[in-house]
């Protein structure tokens, strides 16, 4: 038998789950009603839980639970009530939120944490944070290219790689666009896919223009296993069990060795086909749309894939064994290929007036095991006494021996996880009244204006490699580090040239910045929407964060209790970060004057750092008449604008004045942000 590596099928339903099974998933990960990355309406209930986590043992599968949203202090109390009822299910939970890795490795000590795509790791310094936060395997950003791959799958951490499924625009994790718009949030299991709707370039061509074509490295996955991947996963939690009954098929194919039916994959759903770009470094034609084609070529297969998992396809071979004594019940032993035993006894067998019970009439009653999982293997009896045992008493001895085994089968390959009672205490602290300024700066100009005003100025790696360090000059990481031993390098020259402070946004940021001693500063990026995410970073040396942009204020606030907290009050808010820039790859590259358009006409400016791309909010945060106490430091974020307006927007922010631009908003502090 052919040693398969993790092949992990998503479902978002049992009928989703049973498909995957059948057509050969030997681990599956689901989403609970509460706290998964997919909305909770096609979550499973605790009920549910109990019965797919029956099927899974009774297959010998893996069943992973995503608990992979992010997480406010007034929920972690229910949140860990929760985990102490998955305990009983899970092989593994997929976290993405720190505080819930804190949680969970203090209710389930025994359970494997993975880290979600959601926790945006894509490198090396990243997956080895993770690891020493408590987990054992990376779920890595599926806008990595082969060669990043290949440096992570070297690492002492399992890796678990995206092998097909929907490829969303922004790198996951760091998408506030469906928030921020619609009040949905891609990090609660809201997303709205507002990407898939109308958008155009500048030169306005490609009325899709955010719009990727599905992933598929299905054709890929001899090299992936050769690079050393643990699990290949297929994305589609809310997708129909024919589209998770072909992935699977297609997968088990490839790693046999076998060529793939591509053709039906791209049939039961697709948008315009398939792309492998990030994967290859090929990226010129990766965008592509839901097409009335796409379509009606699912629609075309469905009845012929259901067929693949409707039926029952044996994985077991049970030896049965029976016994028969005058005057003595039947005995009826079954025996599996893993050892499992079972032993059950049936009526009374009579003396045969005829013909006794030869193994040729019993087989006839234990070879009947269809709508099992079951086939049947060597049969003997024993049977000296010239005994007569009716069809029908045979019969019931093979069914109860079936159904002894699944107990058993079930029993033996249940997880052993240790319950915590006690809940983690949620942690308080003593809030500090001082307010800092931080003014985060894009050109060389607007820096030298910011300077001016004596507050702290926060630059990127290259403007810093130009100008004399001071204390009161930061330097903030990149939010993608495409080359990180590079980074390494520069960030070591910069603190030998007497640099102190540095923004993170990514762990990879913090684990770099902590070996080269660094103080550290955690950026909006790490998504802190909790006290005990803001207790890890503080275990991770971190001196203040700031806050998530999805927090509402005043949680933003209790966080500062227990670590100095900050908040993002000016500027044009980031709604997605991309690796491959819309704009390049349709219009070729404009520079200058970058934006996105969408259906209603609103611009939203495209953010441009080299090796990604920021698509910022087409209006602008503007706070300067709020309540801004019980923060920390404030963050201004500068993109675009003129120097002079620097000091003119401190004024009204320290002036409390009410002057806001024509076209600005509150972002979700006050309304629509998590509670």
């Amino acid at each position: 038998m052919m040693n398969y590596p993790e092949m992990l099928a998503p479902a978002g339903s049992l009928e989703a789950l049973t498909a995957g099974i059948r057509c050969g998933a030997n681990a599956v990960y689901v989403g609970g009603m509460m706290y998964s990355a997919r909305n909770s309406s096609a979550g499973f209930s605790l009920d549910d839980l109990q019965r797919a986590s029956d099927l899974c043992r009774l297959y010998g599968v893996k069943l992973h639970v995503a608990v992979n949203t992010l997480l406010s202090d007034s929920e972690l109390p229910e949140f860990q009530r929760y985990l102490q009822e998955i305990g009983k299910f899970a092989d593994a939970c997929i976290v993405q939120d720190l505080g819930a890795v804190k949680a969970v490795r203090h209710i389930l000590p025994d359970m494997p944490i993975h880290a979600s795509t959601q926790m945006s790791i894509h490198s090396p310094e990243g997956a080895m944070q993770a690891k020493e936060l408590g987990c054992c395997r990376v779920v890595l950003a599926r806008e990595m290219s082969q060669k990043e791959l290949l440096q992570v799958c070297q690492l002492p951490i399992e890796t678990e790689v995206f092998v097909h499924g929907a490829l969303c625009m922004s790198v996951s994790g760091q998408c506030s666009f469906s928030a921020l718009v619609g009040g949905r949030s891609a990090n609660r299991g809201q997303c709205a896919q507002a990407c898939r709707l109308p958008w155009r370039t500048p030169n306005g061509k490609n009325q899709t223009a955010l719009s990727f074509k599905d992933l598929s490295l299905v054709e890929h996955v001899s090299r992936l296993r050769e690079m050393g991947v643990n699990s290949f996963k297929i994305e589609g939690s809310v997708k129909r069990p024919e589209y998770v009954a072909t992935a699977v098929t297609a997968l088990r194919m490839a790693l046999e060795g076998i060529q793939p039916d591509m053709e039906t994959l791209q049939a039961v759903f697709s948008r315009n086909g398939f792309t492998d770009g990030y994967f290859t470094g090929k990226k010129q034609n990766m965008f592509g749309f839901r097409r009335k084609e796409d379509v009606l070529a699912s629609q075309g297969v469905l009845s012929q894939i259901q067929q693949t998992y409707q039926k029952i396809t044996p994985i077991s071979t049970l030896d049965f064994s029976v016994k028969l004594l005058e005057n003595v019940p039947s005995v009826l032993t079954a025996s599996d290929e893993n050892g499992n035993t079972v032993t059950v006894n049936g009526d009374i067998p009579e003396i045969a007036q005829k013909s006794p019970l030869t193994k040729e009439m019993l087989c006839k009653s234990l070879r009947k095991l269809g709508g099992t999982i079951y086939q049947c293997g060597e049969i003997t009896l024993e049977n000296s006494d010239s005994l007569i045992l009716s069809a029908s008493s045979c019969n019931a001895l093979r069914r109860n021996a079936v159904e002894k085994m699944d107990i058993l089968r079930i029993q033996n390959n249940a997880p052993v996880c240790h319950v915590n009672p006690d809940l983690l205490p949620i942690p308080q602290g003593i809030r500090q009244d001082f307010q800092k300024i931080r003014l985060h700066v894009r050109s060389v100009s607007q820096f030298q204006q910011a300077k001016k005003s004596g507050e702290i100025v926060c630059i990127p790696v290259k403007m810093a490699e130009k100008i004399t360090p001071s204390v009161s000059i930061w330097v903030e990481s990149p939010r993608i580090l495409e080359r990180e031993q590079d980074f390494y390098s520069r960030l070591a020259s910069l603190k030998e040239m007497g640099y102190t402070d540095l923004i993170c946004h990514n762990l990879a940021d913090v684990r770099i910045g902590r070996e080269l001693g660094f103080v550290l500063h955690g950026g909006f990026g790490l998504n802190c929407t909790n006290s005990l995410t803001a207790v890890s970073l503080k275990e991770l040396y971190l001196q203040d964060v700031t806050g998530s942009i999805e927090l509402q204020l005043s949680n933003i606030v209790r966080i500062g209790g227990v670590l100095p907290v900050g908040a993002f009050v000016y500027g044009r808010l980031p709604m997605m970060l991309f690796r491959v820039c819309p704009i390049r790859s349709q219009d070729g590259c404009h520079k200058k004057n970058c934006f996105m358009t969408d259906r209603t006409g609103r611009k939203f400016p495209l953010l441009c750092s080299g090796n990604y791309q920021e698509m910022l909010n087409s209006e602008i945060l503007w706070l300067a008449d709020k309540n801004l106490s019980g923060l920390h430091f404030l963050d201004f974020y500068f993109t675009d604008e003129l120097p002079e307006r620097i000091p003119q927007i401190l004024r009204s922010y320290r002036d409390a004045r009410n002057d806001a631009p024509k076209n600005h908003t509150n972002g979700l502090y006050f309304k629509g942000g998590l509670s």
